[in-house]
């Protein structure tokens, strides 16, 4: 469930629109963009491990906010593109942030529940915790 989060956190990374409502800019996130810009992955990563809002973009804000629902429901609300960009995200954290990515599962999952609630969901999209 760490995965959604960090979906959630790239999808929001790079929105197209500012003044687009929120579901519209994580639908438009470029995330092969983020996932190639290092430094732009860590400052979006950062502001999801952040307790604050204050290192946050407006869109980094939104996407915080969006997290909790998102991990607890194991993205089953999520649209078809967030979930794709939602496996793209999570395959690439693990395999080259995997500090980081304990980290997020740290702060939004940190019992594993949502992870174990939800892991037939995310291994039929192709994705195993």
């Amino acid at each position: 469930m760490a995965r959604v989060l960090i979906l959630c956190c790239l999808l929001a990374v790079v929105a197209l629109a500012a003044d687009a409502a929120p579901q519209d800019r994580l639908e438009n996130i470029n995330v092969d963009e983020v996932l190639s810009n290092r430094r732009l992955l860590r400052t979006y990563v950062q502001c999801i491990l952040d307790d604050g809002d204050g290192r946050c973009t407006k869109e980094g804000k939104e996407l915080k906010k969006a997290l909790p629902r998102m991990v607890e429901t194991g993205c089953n609300d999520c649209s078809p593109k967030q979930v794709e960009n939602g496996i793209k995200v999570i395959k690439h954290m693990t395999e080259n942030y995997p500090e980081e990515w304990a980290q997020m599962k740290a702060k939004y999952d940190p019992t594993g529940e949502f992870s174990k609630k939800h892991a037939d969901t995310w291994k039929q999209r192709g994705v195993t915790f």
